[in-house]
Parts: structure tokens; sequence; C-alpha cells
């Protein structure tokens, strides 16, 4: 007859054992173990009274796609809070028709041993006795938080009533620490197994995977907005690095007040975007954790790789940012391939890109926030010929923004009539003072320095050309007048193009004649 999960009376055998337990430390024959340079497996393996949860290992790896032993024999760093052979039978206890850890025989039976061991289980940190705080909560391999109580011992608080008690800590391990405990945890979602619900199916896809993992919710949701559930549920096999909540809302705090949520991508081009992003974060082949290696890896966004570098014991995740994504979780396996959760989500340059577009102001506004080009500011307000919204829009436009002091210069040579630039004030002087100012403009392209050449001839949208002449790394810039403007302020970029800072107000030909 088929065996079953079903619990008898639990939770009262459940909390005897405990209380017994704690009336007798030698129940189980634990002795105090020493820091050895063995990883975390080979110091179970050598441990009498780890020899259930070796043996849990090599059972749940009978799957195939499984590899606990493997995994928690690599770099790590893992923190394990590894039951004793007690724990163990005290479970099998509570298990109908199940007396060993072998009756666990079937890939639906492993993969519950595979969801208990995982939760034992915290990745990408070592975390020793005096790193843990009353209250901390720890995500695990398997997904689900555990909590730390500290009430004199430390105690770990898993989905049961019945807290495990550290009963050794700060074993360490060349790949990270164990703590040994007296329960083992259940996870809620092997209570629900346990108690007659249905077990999730195990080993689902990949977006399965991140549908049920509370804190990938965001992810699941930039999945869905970029319309990829249906690749990342296709045969893989994939590998995705799996930016957790945490780091998309600091995606989106970087991103500004426009970005509250992944329903603001809402444009064609910001849903190409956040697409393109998520791909940056998927491998077309199946990386576990032991195979990982410091190089570039291409990504499934074309022309686009994340670099793994070595970090210690472990690996980082470098994108095109300056930051480096800490891996949190890894080896959580799917049927199409393997996730790794990370802190930080990673950033093409294509995104880089956007986002400094979006901390850049308008061309108008950083005029308006340099206080030498006010003068400029005030000239295309008095032009009334709407060159503020203009300058605003999409672009791309270039720039050559005379100072205060050039335009102080050119009223002067104006003569008395034109105290400030509000003496333009008649239709044909605003016409001039039109001309003038789109004499400054090259519409269709932002032109940064490396972009000029020496000799070379822009158009205007004025209509007139400037040349350039660049002598001794300096930009000149030749109008219709005997003197040139010299660039003293290069490539200030902005939203919608590029500024360069001149000294002397460029005139046309036509403002000559008029003048």
């Amino acid at each position: 007859m088929k065996k079953m999960l079903r619990l008898r009376n639990f939770l009262l055998v459940l909390t005897i054992s405990i209380v017994t337990w704690s009336c007798s430390d030698d129940d189980d024959g634990v002795t105090p173990m020493t820091p050895n340079e063995m990883n975390i497996v080979e110091t179970a393996q050598a441990e009498d009274a780890l020899t259930s949860l070796v043996s849990a290992l090599t059972t749940a790896d009978n799957s195939e796609g499984t590899d606990l032993v493997g995994t928690l024999s690599g770099d790590g760093p893992f923190t394990v809070f590894a039951p004793t052979n007690d724990a163990f039978t005290e479970l099998l206890n509570q298990l109908d028709d199940f007396d060993t850890l072998a009756d666990f025989d079937t890939d639906e039976e492993r993969a519950i041993l595979t969801s208990i061991l995982t939760y034992h289980v915290v990745a990408g940190v070592a975390a020793n006795s005096t790193d843990l705080s009353n209250g901390m909560m720890v995500t695990t391999v398997q997904g689900e938080d555990l909590t730390i109580n500290i009430d004199g011992d430390v105690f770990i608080d898993d989905a049961t009533e019945i807290d495990a008690k550290v009963v050794i800590a700060d074993v360490e391990a060349s790949n990270g620490v164990v703590h040994v405990i007296n329960k083992v945890l259940l996870p809620q979602a092997i209570i629900d197994a346990l108690n007659g619900e249905e077990m999730p199916e195990e080993n689902g896809t990949l977006v399965d995977i991140v549908v049920a993992t509370e804190p990938l919710s965001l992810l699941e949701a930039a999945v869905i907005k970029a319309d990829l559930a249906a690749t990342l549920s296709s045969d893989g096999p994939f590998t995705v690095f799996a930016p957790t909540d945490d780091a998309f809302v600091a995606l989106l705090e970087v991103l500004g007040d426009d970005y509250n949520s992944i329903d603001d991508f809402d444009t064609d081009e910001e849903i190409d975007l956040l697409k393109n992003i998520l791909l940056f974060h998927v491998i077309a082949a199946e990386v576990k954790s032991t195979d990982l290696a410091a190089g570039q890896v291409a990504t499934a966004f074309e022309n686009n790789s994340v670099e793994i570098i070595s970090s210690g014991d472990t690996f980082v995740i470098g994108d095109a940012s300056d930051t480096n994504a800490n891996i949190t979780a890894v080896d959580i396996m799917a049927s199409n391939g393997v996730a790794h959760t990370i802190d930080k989500v990673l950033l093409p340059q294509a995104a880089i890109d956007f986002v400094m577009s979006l901390q850049l102001k308008t061309i108008v506004d950083t005029a308006v926030a340099t206080d030498d080009l006010s003068l400029l500011v005030d000239a295309l307000v008095q032009a009334d010929a709407g060159l503020v919204e203009t300058l605003n829009g999409e672009g791309p436009f270039t720039v050559f923004a005379p100072t205060n002091d050039a335009f102080a210069a050119l009223l002067d040579s104006l003569g008395e009539d034109y105290n400030s630039l509000a003496d333009f004030d008649t239709e044909a002087e605003k016409e001039l003072l039109t001309t003038i100012l789109t004499f400054h403009v090259v519409s269709g392209t932002a032109a940064f320095s490396t972009d000029l050449s020496d000799g070379q001839t822009i158009a205007t949208v004025q209509g007139e050309n400037v040349g350039i002449n660049i002598k001794d790394g300096t930009v000149h810039l030749e109008d219709a007048s005997e003197d040139n403007a010299s660039v003293i302020i290069a490539d200030v970029e902005a939203s919608n193009g590029v500024v360069h800072v001149i000294n002397k107000v460029l005139l046309p030909q036509a403002a000559i004649d008029a003048l």
C-alpha cells in the first residue's frame, strides 16, 4: 500500500520530545564539535550524531536534477541548521509507513524531503551565533523564512508551534557554518502536505517557482509585464538570476517619482526596456552553483554579458553599473533549469543609459539651473517664438549657450537703446532676437565635442552655418563676425541633447545686416 505522509499526534509527541531533550543533553550522544577545514557535508559525515542528515541528503539526491550533497560541498558560503539523528527519528515516528529515510523512494516523496532539507539552509552567508539577533528573519533556500528567537539559548522558529533549539553552535566548515539543532524544521508547504493538503508540484517551471516564492512577487509582475512568462516556461534549460522584491524596490527608487511600481513601465519603449533587463538575468543553459566560474557569461539579452566575479569563497555578479549583485540563495531547481536569487537588479548598458536619461534635465531646465546662463533663458522667453517649448521637446539638439557676460557684451555693442534683453520689445526686434538664438541651435543631433572636427561646418536651425575650428584642444566657433567664440564648458549632457557653453553671442549674417 502506498505510503501516506500523515501526522500522528505530531505536535503533542514533538512537545514531549523537546521537553525530554531539555532534561537530558546526552540523549543523542552529541559531543562538542571543533572547527575544521572540511566542507559542510564532510563535517556532517564525520559526526556520528549527524548520520541521518547525511542519509537524508543522499536519499534526496536519488532524484534526477537534485544534487544537495554537491551543492553543500561547493564554495558557499552556507549556514546550515543540522538536525540530529534523534530529530530525524522523531520525525519518522510521526509519519505513517516511513520507518527510515530510505522509505522516501519515489520522486514525489524525495521532492518533499528536498523541501525539508533546503529549509535548513541559508545561502550566501556564514552566520555565526554572534551574527544572529532576536526576531531576525532569514530566508532559506527552500524559499520560506525562519525566525531567530534568542531567550538565553538560540531557538529557530519554523512553521510549527514548537521551536528548534540550537544545541551546538558555530561549527565552522571550509564553506560555511553549521548549527546543530534538536528538531527537523518544517516549512508551511510541508505542514500543509502532512495535514493532507495537496503538496505543490515540485520542480515546476522557473515561472512556477517565481510565482510560488513570496519574495519574488515583483519579479513575477515584471515577467508578466514584459510578456516573458511563456518563454521562461518553455523547455530551456535556463539559469535565472532572480532579483528579490527588495532589489526591485531599490531600482524603482533610483528611477524616481514616476516609477512607483512595475505597472509604471507602461509605454512600448519602457516595456521593451523591462524585457531586456529581465533577459539580462537569463542564461540559456543550466548553471548550478557548483558550475559557476569567474568570467563573462552571455545572457539572453543579445550581445550582452554578465560577469561572474570571484569573491572570497563565493561569487558576485557584475553588470554595467558600479555595484555587483550578491547571490543570496542558490540551486532552486526547476523542470526547465535553475534559479539563484540575488539582491540587486542587474542592469545592461541600455538600462544604465535609460536611468541616466531620467536623471538628466532638458536643455532649458539645464540653462535655468545654471546661474551663468540666466540671460540666455531671458532671451528665449523674450523672443516669444516658442523656443522654450521647442528646447524642452524630444530633440535631440546641440545648443551653443552664451554666458551672461557674452550677452552683456552684445548689449554694450548695440548702444544705449539696449540696456537689457527686455528692450527687444517690438515684433521686428523679437524676430531679430529669434534669428540670433536659433543660430545657436543644431537640430536632429546631440553633437558632443568628440563628434566635432577641425574645419567642419554645422547647419543651424536659423539656416546659416557655424564653422568649427579646433586649436590646442579647444573648440572655437566661427560666425559671420570677425571674432570667434570659444567653448569654455563642453559636453553638458541633457535629456534631449547637449549644451556647450561659449563666451560670445554668435551672429549670423542676417543679424549683422539688420544691426
